[in-house]
């Protein structure tokens, strides 16, 4: 028998690491794949939904028409729609990555600013040579947010992609800002040294991410991107640039046409790239989260086999001794109902007082307790309803309070009919405070429950309760003591017009005289 069940231990001691490592495996490639979706999110709103509202901002600032206020309020609500994504996005992942928190309010805060912007805009308040400084520094966070999550990426050729991913949002953001500058010089506008100097590092930073991005040429998207740089149209915008930054372009009209032109081909070319390469992104990221999975349930399906052949065998083995074990488990457990049946009450199915001292006494002896609570309630006027509606309605609502105080005290508190309608809980590490906050939640449930009988009537119950605690130390003989000084307590209550939770030391001891005028 220990030669089969042996060798059965260990196979099942191997199927659980390999499942352990299998499901280890997933989680990693499933946040990969959230990871991307982030990153993805984050470079469509920096590269192309915070720019296509920019765009649109010039646009309605320097070309009044009757379209351009449609277009401008559709890129806003395109930047809206994709910020909240994303911050919802970052505020999953809040919790295990701190720093996702740090880029989510800083964006937040950039944002802010293009919303106080567009009231400027909208107010006639605002100008084209502001618009690099309101949206650019949100294009830029989503850029830096895209860079760090990349090193959060556990596969190597989905970090690979995201690191040539953020070349190509940094080249993006580059030339939409050489483009700005050399929009507003070919229209008239005096340069400052400060737009003079951002103008041309933004030039050498997309001269600079081009060059990586050559070398790290990953993706057919991508090609056509840098093939388009050698375009006549690319090689134009590129000396043209140099010529402005020379000071040598003469700003004309028709040399502003061409430039915007040409300039607008390039930004809707270079969008439609980047949507493809945010699609692989996302497609790659689920590819690896699907692959994980089906080695998951192809490694499952293969130990579930093997494990249902060894278990054939090891069935086979122990059936000559099955009869015996079972007789000797049908003898413990005719023990078992024995021993439950003198401590359980048959109506409710909590202990009885018996029980309730057996367990109280395991409970105590099992590790000190740095506090304990007691709970007593008894059922308001219960007298009543057995008179009335007779013993066996008497006996439904003693079942259904034994279930509400179940479900209403603590999985690991002590619960006992104490006898009659009274209930008694024993609230281990439980101050006077939080007893009473437990007592007063199965209070309102007994208020608020209704007890249906068999002849249709409808029933309504209340309870009072007393409360008691001790600290430690605790010993057998303090829950005597917690009993009585709960007792007294449930009937402080009962005097103060029942329905109740009143707390031990609440009002002086009653006398006997008050006691014997509780009525039931």
């Amino acid at each position: 028998m220990a030669a089969l069940l042996l060798p059965g231990l260990v196979m099942g001691a191997e199927a659980v690491l390999l499942i352990d490592g299998a499901l280890n495996r997933l989680r990693i490639l499933e946040a990969d794949k959230n990871y991307a979706y982030v990153t993805s999110d984050a470079g469509r709103l920096g590269s192309s939904t915070i720019p296509t509202e920019a765009h649109e901002t010039i646009r309605y600032l320097s070309e009044p028409g009757e379209t351009n206020p449609v277009r401008l309020q559709q890129a806003r609500g395109a930047v809206d729609r994709d910020f909240a994504r994303l911050m919802t996005e970052l505020a999953e992942f809040g919790d295990k990555r701190p720093v996702l928190k740090t880029y989510g309010e800083r964006l937040r805060l950039a944002v802010d600013g293009i919303h106080r912007y567009r009231i400027r805009v909208d107010n006639g308040n605002a100008v084209t040579e502001e618009i690099i400084g309101r949206y650019k520094p949100a294009s830029d966070i989503n850029v830096d947010l895209v860079d760090v999550l990349r090193f959060e990426i556990a596969d190597p050729v989905l970090s690979r992609k995201l690191h040539t991913f953020v070349s190509l949002l940094k080249a993006n953001e580059s030339g939409l800002v050489a483009g700005f500058y050399g929009t507003e010089y070919l229209r008239g506008r005096t340069l400052s040294t400060g737009d003079l100097d951002t103008f041309l590092r933004a030039a050498a930073m997309k001269n600079e991410s081009l060059h990586q991005l050559t070398v790290h040429l990953s993706s057919a998207s991508l090609k056509q991107m840098l093939d388009f740089e050698e375009t006549p149209s690319g090689l134009w915008l590129k000396e043209t640039t140099r010529e402005i930054l020379a000071g040598t372009a003469e700003p004309s009209r028709p040399l502003l046409q061409r430039w915007t032109r040409e300039n607008e081909a390039r930004v809707a070319f270079w969008k439609r790239g980047i949507a493809q390469v945010i699609g692989e992104i996302r497609q790659s990221g689920d590819t690896l989260a699907a692959a994980a999975r089906h080695q998951l349930l192809v490694l499952v399906g293969a130990i579930g086999v093997l494990s249902l052949l060894l278990g054939l065998v090891i069935v086979l083995a122990i059936k000559g001794v099955a009869l015996a074990s079972r007789l000797l488990r049908e003898r413990e457990l005719l023990v078992e109902e024995l021993r439950n049946a003198a401590q359980t009450d048959h109506l409710t199915g909590l202990f009885n007082r018996r029980g309730f001292d057996g367990m109280t006494r395991v409970l105590l002896e099992a590790g000190s307790m740095q506090a304990v609570s007691v709970v007593i309630f008894d059922l308001d006027r219960f007298k009543q309803v057995n008179d009335i509606h007779g013993h066996q309605a008497g006996d439904v609502v003693l079942q259904r309070i034994g279930e509400i105080a179940r479900s209403m005290f603590r999985s690991g508190d002590l619960l006992a009919r104490h006898g009659g309608e009274e209930f008694l809980a024993l609230l281990p590490d439980c101050h006077l405070e939080s007893a009473a906050e437990v007592a007063e939640r199965v209070r309102e449930a007994i208020e608020g429950t209704e007890f249906a009988l068999e002849n249709g009537t409808v029933l309504r119950v209340t309870a009072s309760f007393g409360c008691a605690s001790g600290e430690a130390p605790i010993g057998t003989a303090v829950i005597p003591e917690l009993i009585r000084r709960a007792d007294l307590a449930l009937y402080t209550a009962k005097f103060a017009g029942r329905n109740r939770v009143a707390l031990d030391g609440e009002s002086d001891v009653l006398t006997a005289e008050r006691r014997a005028m509780r009525q039931a």
